[in-house]
């Protein structure tokens, strides 16, 4: 009896170490308006993070955008247009500005726009 007390503890213990990862639900448009701003993990030598100092990409709720790029290394320039959202689920949504798409990827509370996920830059959505 015993024994099967301890078989049957561990096989509890066993299961509830294995829970079930709830995927994470599709993200909305809505959930996508707000303010990003440029975040890099890029380590090649020759990339400074001054010349992104000033990115930034605001998302407004009435589909237009506003891209500002640069820094004290590298000159300003400000796009603004219409951005679209191309729902895929999971994992192959994305974001259009005008005719450049940025996969999104959501990384726990966090919203990411991907410019590059090899090199590991992307716009970061401020909460």
């Amino acid at each position: 009896m015993r024994k099967n007390a301890q078989i049957a503890i561990l096989a509890f213990l066993v299961l509830a170490g294995c829970h079930n990862t709830q995927p994470q639900p599709p993200i909305t448009r809505e959930a996508l308006v707000g303010n990003y701003v440029y975040h890099s993990e890029d380590d090649r030598p020759l990339v400074k993070a001054s010349d992104h100092e000033w990115d930034h990409l605001t998302l407004r709720a009435d589909d237009t955008y506003d891209l500002v790029q640069g820094g004290p290394t590298k000159p300003k320039s400000e796009k603004v247009g219409r951005w679209t959202f191309w729902p895929g689920g999971t994992d192959s949504s994305e974001v259009m500005l005008d005719h450049a798409g940025f996969p999104i990827q959501v990384e726990g509370n966090e919203v990411r726009l991907i410019i590059d996920g090899e090199i590991r830059i992307w716009y970061s959505k401020v909460k």
